[in-house]
């Protein structure tokens, strides 16, 4: 329970409040079953954008407790239709179209507000709900104001418990979509990016250039690339991050060498599009098949693919291994670098800035 009330006798003063309109608790109604659709919208989301088999139990739990409130709100909503709500020294009294509910203040045990929202009226032989979002806020603050709190401590303290868990919760949520279609951190772990990206290298990459990307989420066969939000399409040329084929959980950090329409060759320790070799200043060591079975990417680049290899040319698993990388699984372009682990310790901040 999340307050406990008592009957104060001494009060000379009466009340009346009325529910609201059946148009306003509507309104209300069709507002908590939008915000159930959110939830449960996020709870599929995180579910596939954090990697815990828990979140399926923990979404759903918050999903079948709020549901729940619906489904109370509506029923009592139904019961107490259209009422008035008298508090006075001599009792409390809920008047609706048919019925009239009184409980004598001196029956009256205690009064409760429960995790549904509802006004328990406890007297020694039975018990009435009300629901509080039936009325108006300040009706709400004056019906619980006319009675005194058992426990004041207690009540400030859910209350603190209660905001501070929405508050870490919403910002929780709008985190994790930031973090999947606006801009998120990575850490570097190997050297197939050398020497523009290096080991120990911290980015931020944005995922606005080239459009937000929908992940795959239940009922959905691939994720769906939103390419109308883009800016402009990946380019040779650009360092992007992206999941290769067959890959559901490591990130990968390639540049991107050739796009859809391109005809590539790799001979003579270079890269050719389109007939010409490729001018790759940032490159280390030579470019080949030397170490890969098959050859991956000789020809024209398909229709919404690309080719993408790491700049540490005979250090990089990439399309000569997996093949070509289709565009709704590139996550997002190297923004920025922030720091580097190794010359952090030391005060060297030489790799603070722009990825190009």
């Amino acid at each position: 329970m999340l307050q406990f009330l008592a009957y104060n006798k001494q009060s000379t003063d009466t009340i009346q409040i009325q529910v609201h309109s059946n148009t306003m608790i509507a309104r209300l109604m069709l507002k908590r079953i939008g915000y159930l659709i959110l939830l449960i919208y996020s709870t599929i989301f995180l579910a596939v954008a954090i990697p815990y088999s828990g979140t399926y139990a923990i979404g759903g739990f918050l999903c079948s407790v709020f549901m729940l409130r619906i489904l109370n709100d509506f029923i009592k909503w139904r019961k107490f239709e259209n009422a008035t709500v008298t508090a006075s020294p001599s009792g409390i009294s809920i008047q609706t179209k048919t019925e009239n509910y009184h409980c004598n203040a001196k029956d009256i045990t205690y009064l409760e507000i429960n995790f549904f929202s509802n006004l328990v009226i406890r007297e020694r032989y039975r018990s009435i709900g009300f629901p509080l979002m039936l009325v108006s806020n300040d009706d709400r603050d004056k019906l619980i104001c006319y009675f005194y709190d058992m426990s004041p401590k207690r009540t400030v303290m859910f209350k603190k418990i209660w905001e501070m868990f929405d508050a870490i919760l919403v910002a929780f949520i709008l985190a994790m979509h930031i973090r999947q279609y606006i801009i998120q951190a990575y850490y570097i772990p190997t050297g197939s990016m050398e020497d523009t990206l290096l080991v120990g290298d911290h980015l931020l990459a944005e995922k606005i250039t080239y459009g937000p990307t929908i992940p795959q989420m239940i009922g959905m066969k691939k994720p769906i690339h939103l390419s109308f939000l883009s800016i402009r399409p990946v380019q040779r040329g650009d360092i992007i991050i992206f999941r290769p084929p067959n890959e559901e959980e490591k990130d990968f950090i390639k540049r991107c060498i050739a796009v859809e329409g391109d005809e590539v060759h790799i001979d003579d320790g270079a890269v050719w599009v389109n007939g010409e070799k490729l001018d790759e200043p940032y490159i280390k060591g030579v470019t080949s098949y030397r170490g890969f079975s098959e050859k991956r990417i000789e020809g024209v680049v398909p229709k919404g693919m690309i080719v993408a290899m790491g700049d540490n040319r005979e250090n990089s698993y990439d399309s000569r291994g997996f093949g070509y990388v289709p565009l709704d699984r590139i996550k997002g372009k190297a923004f920025i670098l922030y720091w580097n682990t190794d010359n952090i310790k030391n005060l060297d901040f030489s790799r603070l800035g722009l990825i190009k």
